[in-house]
Formats: structure tokens, C-alpha cells, sequence
């Protein structure tokens, strides 16, 4: 029996209240005999005081309430270590995600944890414990749930809409229908230069390596735009469009509708978004007329009907809290000028991005006067950059920061994206979250929220690994021998043949990052025919890319086949070709020999001769294996067809080339096997088969070194 449960049947025992009556001493006996029948039945059958407690506790379906993730603890409180997923690594539940209360707990600090019961991403199930304010218990809607349905939500989305209708049953969740597939809008996203990370703050895994993102020789990342904004990952880009991800009571203002409402939106809402910045300031404009920011920023709605929480919101995000050199009027060569939203800022080789926002501001250097440019004015900046920001984006559809961000709506998605920064919608929607606290968030606030078609099952996942990801090699070798074809980093397929009495070689490999490593090196022992080796670069980060090499070694091969026989008949020909009349095939017919120089060669007597491609069609470029010889009489009567046979080139284009060379690797890999006229072709030695053999003499031919027989 613990000490708990004694201190409480103490307690009751002497319960004594003020002015206690008859009633309540009989209440008083009734729990007194209850508490003593239920410790004797679990004295008797040592029941412990957790199953007790797990047997009284009512399950209760929830779901995780968090901006990101939340770890999930082996033990009530902070002191207890992450629960560890079977297959490695702590375990977090991110934001909707569905699971039970089988209990609670307090911590040593007296906050409230509860036991959760949950599915994890491996598929297996768990129990650990998580505070109480990251879970939200579910609560039964049935008109909310025909709601969610006749929306056409997704049943991943409604976890966290239940938690955040419940929280906030006046707000409205719209779907918006992309009928977009989400593969390809997050590869339409992923073009180089469409969306950036800092490259400062940022781990390795949100910065992309794709060709032109990241120099490899340097390991790395090319830089985009002023302050050293990078090209982000596919996968960091796809956890920021994912909706599902931003459905918490801060985050979802990215969808929420951005049009001005004077009945709702006001100086008491401004003040909460620009409170500690810049924007809770007055100044003394130009023209020496006083304002508060907060008066501008109502004008500026008024003139474009748009949220002025919204526009707060975009100037924070665009030049910080503090201002930045971009609304102070100071910048070398643009004295007087102010864009407080950046518009038309991005870098250029000859200005800086601040520098062409403020060019845009002066007029484009044109002297354009639209949206009340120039901008040398605080007023004129504040509201024209609010005019252009209503007709440019809120008019046309892109009426949420997410759709200002993302672009997934209209005739031409992808384009016409208002910030290039990949988590700028997330940021931005933070910021004009705080607009609305107490009652404010109680009002009927409409928020249209994109779907997709195709979405995975689950919410994609923000990456976080780190380290460099450079997994490329700088060279790869085989000592005293050539690689074909000759290496290049992004090649990861070669081949190298070896004469019969070499029995080991020496692989060797170098990385163009120091923290890379590399197996798979060293010495090898080499059997008799195809050898296959794989060098493996682990980069820091944990990626990895294997190179393969096929060692041939000589001295096995496959017998070839006699060739197909075309045909036959009686003429009389000369020539230096030789014809064989057998396999009905003609030979000794040097490589890269044009079609019109092959029939000048051949002297058919009261006859002629044409050239056709196998397909029957004239050849009229150069003669190559495979092409047909017909030989005519003088009446223009077909007498005999002979193939042409070039050794080496098995491909048929008359050249003898690495084409031809990888041809006959992947028949003798068994990759993609050839027949006929180009079979024999391969039989580059004329020894019979097709083997390693064949690929040395064609190899040594490529590279100038030696001549092949063609007779």
C-alpha cells in the first residue's frame, strides 16, 4: 500500500467541514467503508497503484498541438530522455497528429504531463509521455465533420482543424482546390533560383546540390541573392508548401483571407503585430508632417484594400524589425527614396538588392510615376507600396501570404512569387498572428487552405541534418591502366580490361571534400573474365553515392554465332572488298567510309550496284555495318544482297567509336545483348568469341593506339 493512497484515506477519515450536518456524516461513513473495501480487494490482489490508477483513467482521443514538433519523453518531465523509435533515433510527433490519453502525470516542477498511446511513422505503436498544453483532446463535432467533408478536406488535415475548431468555433476553413499534383507542383518549386535558404543560418540538409546549386570543388553553395541566400532542397521546400504543417493557431495566418475589414481590423490589432519595432514609432516625414506608422499603415489600407495587419506583417518580414537601410533614406546614390516592401528588390551584377528596390522606388530610371512613385516620401511608400501590393497579388488571386509565396493558383502557377525566402509565408503569418489575441480571435476570420491532388498520406517532414553534403569523387583509378570512358565526377560507370596473366590490380579514389569517406579501395584480386567493383563516398551528412567498375580480365569469353545469311547468286564483281559468298556478307571495308566512296569502289561488269540501310531505305551518309549491298544486272534484275560487316562497328553508323565500345560491354554483361551482322562485328580480334579481348582492341583503336583487322 503506498503512502499516497494512505495520506488520502488519512485525509478523508478526518475531513471536517464548517457546519458539517447529518447528510454529511453519512457521506462521510459511505466513502470511508468504499476506500476500505476498494485497498483490501487490491491488497488481495496486489494490484500496484499504477494499475489502480490505469484502470479508473478514462481514455481519450487527442491530437499533438505544436508549431513544429515535440519530443516524446520516456517519463513525465524534461529530465526524462526522448522515447527511441526501433528503428533508431528519438521520437517526435509533429502538429494533427492523432493519438490517445491512457493517462496522466506531474512533474517534478508540478506541470502536467499526459501518457499517450500513438502509431508511429515505422508503423509500430508506443506509449510516452508529452506536456499537456502540446495535446489537445478531441472533441465530437458532427456538423463540423459534414462540414470538413462537403469541403472535400483530406483526412490528414482534420486532426488539426478539429483542435483549432474547437479552440475557435467561429473560424472558417475553406479548401482550396489546387487541382495541382503534388509532386509536380514541389518540382516545379525546386527550379534553380525559384525558392532560397540562408546559407548562414540554415542546416546543410534544406540547401540543395542539384547542377548549378553547389560547387563541388569547393564544397560550397552558390549564392543567389545579397545576404547570402542559397537554393533550397526539395525537401525543405516541400515541408513549407505542405499545409497540413501550418495548421496551428499562429501558423495558419499564412491562409488566411488578406482583404482590409475596418469593422475588425484596427489601431489596437496594428499595435499588437509592431510592438517592439519600428513600426510602433512616429516620424516627421519629408514634408515635415507628423505620423504615427500606425496611421499610415490604416491609410494604406484604405487606399488598397488590403488587411493593414497584412501589410505590418509583409514590411516586418521585408525589412526587420529595426527598419534596415531600405526605408531609411540614406543609401549612397538614393538619398530620399523609401520601399518599405522591397518591391523590385534582387540583386544584379552591377546593384545590390536594396539598391534596385530603391531604383524601382526613384521611378525605375525611367522617371515612371505609378503607385505614386517616387517614393520619396514615407506616405507615398507606405501607401503606394500598398496599392501595388493590392492590384500585383490580393486582386489577382494570390490573397493569402501562402499563395503570395506559393503561387499555386491561376493560369500560370509558379511564376509571379512575391519572396523568394522558402519559409518567408511561415515567418510572415507569425508575425501577423499576434494581430489578433483575446476576443479578436474569437471573430468569424475565413482562412483558405490549398489541397492538392496526390498528397502523401502524411504530412512531409522538415529535415535536419547537417554536415557537409559533398559526396562526390575527384578522381577515381586503376592503377597503370585506363578507365573507359575517362572520368568525370557525375559518371559512376566504368570499365577497364586487363591481359590474362594479371591476377590483382590497385584501385584508388580521392574526394573533393576532406570529411568524405571513401570504401570500396585498395588491392583486388581478379578472376578470369568480368570483375565488378563498388567505391562508395559517405559524405558528412550521411549520403552516400557508389561508383561501379567492371575489371576485365582476359581470357573467357562467349562463342559467336554464325552470322544470318542473306542470300546468294552468280555475278561478276571486282573490288578490294572481299565478299563472302558463304555468309553472304562483305568485309575489309575501312571504318568512317562514305556510302558513295564504298559503291565507287565496287565494279559490277554489264551491272550496278546500290547501297541501302537495314531498313531498306537509300544510304546516302556512310556505310555501316548492317547496310545492304544489291547487286544488279544489266536489265536492272536484282542478282545477290551481301550485309556489310565493319569489325568495331556494332552500333552501324560506319564509325568506330565508345559507342561501339559500350555496346560490346553490355553484351558481355548480358546488359543488352546484340545478334546477327553486329554480333560477329563485335569479334573485333577474330578469334571466334566476343570477350574482353574484343574490348581492348576496340579500346586501343579509340584512342589511336592500334588498328583493327578488317578482313
Amino acid at each position: 500500500m503506498t503512502e499516497e493512497i494512505l495520506n488520502f484515506i488519512i485525509e478523508m477519515l478526518n475531513w471536517k467541514g464548517m457546519g458539517m450536518d447529518k447528510d454529511m456524516e453519512i457521506h462521510k461513513r459511505i466513502m470511508t467503508g468504499f476506500l476500505a473495501a476498494l485497498l483490501l480487494i487490491a491488497a488481495c490482489a496486489g494490484l500496484s497503484q499504477a494499475v489502480i490508477r490505469g484502470l479508473a483513467y478514462d481514455e481519450k482521443a487527442a491530437v499533438i498541438k505544436v508549431n513544429s514538433s515535440v519530443n516524446v519523453r520516456t517519463g513525465a518531465g524534461t529530465g526524462n530522455g526522448v522515447l527511441t523509435a526501433a528503428s533508431g533515433g528519438g521520437i517526435q510527433l509533429t502538429n494533427g497528429k492523432e493519438v490517445t490519453i491512457i493517462n496522466e502525470a506531474s512533474a517534478s516542477d508540478g506541470s502536467l504531463w499526459y501518457e499517450i498511446r500513438f502509431t508511429y511513422s515505422d508503423g509500430a505503436e508506443y506509449t510516452g509521455f508529452v506536456r499537456s498544453d502540446y495535446v489537445s483532446i478531441t472533441q465530437t463535432d458532427d456538423a463540423f465533420e459534414a462540414y470538413l467533408n462537403e469541403q472535400g478536406f483530406p483526412e490528414s488535415y482534420k486532426p488539426a482543424l478539429r483542435t483549432l475548431h474547437a479552440s475557435y468555433p467561429n473560424w472558417v476553413f475553406k479548401a482550396y482546390h489546387t487541382n495541382l499534383d503534388w509532386t509536380a507542383s514541389v518540382e516545379a518549386e525546386s527550379v534553380l533560383g525559384r525558392n532560397l535558404v540562408n546559407n548562414y543560418t540554415s542546416p546543410s540538409s534544406w540547401k540543395s546540390v542539384q547542377n548549378g546549386a553547389y560547387d563541388w570543388e569547393n564544397s560550397t553553395w552558390v549564392t543567389f541573392d545579397s545576404g547570402g541566400w542559397v537554393m533550397a532542397s526539395e525537401e525543405i521546400i516541400e515541408y513549407y508548401m505542405d499545409p497540413r504543417n501550418f495548421l496551428t493557431d499562429t501558423a495558419i495566418f499564412e491562409f488566411l483571407i488578406q482583404s482590409y475589414d475596418s469593422n475588425t481590423q484596427n489601431q489596437e490589432g496594428l499595435a499588437n503585430i509592431v510592438a517592439g519595432t519600428f513600426l510602433a514609432n512616429s516620424i516627421t516625414d519629408t514634408d515635415g508632417a507628423a505620423y504615427s506608422y500606425s496611421d499610415l499603415l490604416i491609410r494604406a489600407a484604405e487606399d488598397s484594400g488590403v488587411s493593414p495587419y497584412v501589410l505590418a506583417a509583409a514590411i516586418l518580414q521585408e525589412v526587420g524589425n529595426s527598419g534596415g537601410s531600405a526605408v531609411s533614406g540614406t543609401v549612397s546614390g538614393y538619398e530620399g527614396l523609401f520601399n518599405y516592401f522591397n518591391i523590385g528588390a534582387y540583386r544584379t551584377t552591377t546593384q545590390s538588392a536594396v539598391e534596385r528596390g530603391l531604383w524601382y522606388a526613384g521611378g525605375s530610371g525611367s522617371g515612371a510615376t505609378s503607385y505614386q512613385r517616387p517614393w520619396n516620401s514615407h506616405l507615398k511608400a507606405i501607401v503606394g507600396g500598398a496599392i501595388w501590393y493590392g492590384e500585383q497579388y490580393v486582386s489577382v488571386g494570390q490573397n493569402t501570404i501562402y499563395l503570395k509565396k506559393f503561387n499555386v493558383q491561376g493560369s500560370n502557377p509558379y511564376q509571379h512569387q512575391y519572396m523568394s525566402n522558402v519559409g518567408a509565408a511561415y515567418e510572415e503569418a507569425v508575425k501577423l498572428s499576434k494581430a489578433y489575441n483575446g476576443d479578436s480571435r474569437q471573430t468569424a476570420l475565413e482562412f483558405s487552405i490549398p489541397v492538392y491532388e496526390n498528397m502523401p498520406d502524411t504530412q512531409c517532414q522538415r529535415p535536419t541534418g547537417n554536415g557537409s553534403p559533398n559526396y562526390l569523387l575527384s578522381d577515381l583509378y586503376v592503377e597503370n591502366y585506363d578507365l573507359t570512358p575517362v572520368f568525370d565526377r557525375y559518371t559512376t560507370e566504368y570499365s577497364v580490361i586487363v591481359e590474362e596473366n594479371v591476377d590483382s590490380v590497385t584501385i584508388g579514389a580521392a574526394a573533393y571534400d576532406s570529411t568524405a569517406t571513401i570504401s570500396g579501395t585498395g588491392t583486388v584480386s581478379l578472376n578470369v573474365g568480368m570483375n565488378s567493383f563498388e567505391i562508395t563516398v559517405r559524405a558528412q551528412n550521411g549520403t552516400e553515392k557508389t561508383y561501379n567498375l567492371n575489371i576485365a580480365r582476359q581470357g573467357e569469353g562467349t562463342e559467336t554465332p554464325p552470322s544470318e545469311t542473306v542470300g546468294g547468286g552468280d555475278t561478276s564483281t571486282s573490288s578490294n572488298y572481299r565478299f563472302d559468298d558463304s555468309a553472304m556478307v562483305i568485309t575489309n571495308i575501312s571504318p568512317s567510309t562514305s556510302a558513295q566512296a564504298f559503291i565507287d569502289n565496287i565494279s559490277v561488269e554489264n551491272g550496278s550496284v546500290r547501297l541501302l540501310n537495314s531498313d531498306g531505305s537509300e544510304e546516302t551518309n556512310m556505310a555501316g555495318t548492317g547496310d545492304v549491298a544489291v547487286i544488279y544486272d544489266g536489265n536492272g534484275q536484282e542478282v545477290s544482297r551481301y550485309q556489310l560487316l565493319i569489325y568495331g562497328d556494332v552500333n552501324g553508323d560506319g564509325k568506330v567509336s565508345s559507342v561501339d565500345l559500350l555496346q560490346i560491354q553490355k553484351h558481355i554483361l548480358k546488359v543488352q545483348e546484340l545478334g546477327s551482322v553486329y554480333l560477329t562485328a563485335c569479334d573485333a580480334n577474330h578469334d571466334g568469341k566476343v570477350a574482353s579481348t574484343d574490348l581492348l582492341v576496340v579500346q586501343k583503336y579509340v584512342l589511336g593506339r592500334g588498328d583493327i583487322v578488317q578482313q
